[in-house]
């Protein structure tokens, strides 16, 4: 079953890798002046990109993961199955192209991965919203981004499902504790001081997957949200 469970998640996968180090490339070019280009950092600047990408991808694909371990037998490969599977595989795609599209803006701005002001900026969604609502631009922007994801859906289903086998029950809930136990061990294992590459802070910041560095400054966000959104309403 893990090698059916690895062909349903790899496409996902893959498109994560690929619009990540083509950032990555992207900033290496930019910040090339700056950037430590020793074989051995560049090694750990890799390294630890994978390892965050990785990490990001794992806790992203938990309801999929779900979905396919609880799907039935009979299910599988169905209609509803391949319709739904395209519509996950979209929103992934979709996603993933406006994160690491908003990472590169983000860092053209401030030459570091997402962190603590991001966080502060998405929390005031008035502010957002305002900022959104007028700029016809970023309305431009979303549908190039709609019609990329289109194009790489049609070109990726054939992809999306493998051949159609039978798992009991009991096996699909291993599976899915395995998965879910690894999700729990990087959460409570992995130590942000252990990603930093050395000295040099472009690669430090480069080395961060954008959703990785997201969720990251937000778990750690000390900002109040009740007194952002309740009190900031009531005034």
């Amino acid at each position: 079953m893990y090698r059916y469970l690895l062909w349903r998640l790899a496409p996902f996968y893959v498109i994560a890798l690929i619009c990540e180090f083509l950032s990555f490339g992207i900033l290496l070019a930019v910040e090339q002046s700056v950037v430590d280009w020793s074989f051995l950092a560049m090694i750990k600047t890799i390294g630890v990109l994978l390892k965050t990408t990785t990490i990001a991808f794992l806790y992203i694909m938990l309801p999929y993961m779900t979905y396919l371990c609880m799907l039935p037998n009979k299910y599988i490969n169905s209609k509803f199955d391949k319709n739904l599977t395209m519509i996950v595989f979209a929103a992934f795609v979709f996603y993933t192209f406006f994160e690491e599209t908003m990472s590169l803006v983000y860092w053209n701005n401030f030459s570091a991965a997402f962190n603590s002001e991001v966080v502060e900026y998405v929390l005031d969604l008035n502010e957002v919203i305002a900022s959104l609502s007028n700029n016809y631009i970023f309305f431009a922007y979303i549908l190039a981004l709609f019609a990329l994801t289109h194009w790489v859906v049609i070109k990726s289903k054939c992809f999306l499902w493998q051949k159609s086998l039978n798992f009991s029950l009991a096996k699909r809930i291993i599976y899915w504790l395995i998965y879910f136990a690894s999700c729990l061990l990087i959460f409570f294992n992995c130590n942000d001081d252990e990603l930093k590459i050395d000295e040099n802070q472009i690669n430090n910041e480069l080395s961060k997957d954008g959703t990785y560095s997201l969720g990251r400054s937000f778990w750690n966000n000390k900002t109040d949200i009740y007194k952002v959104y309740i009190l900031k309403k009531s005034n």
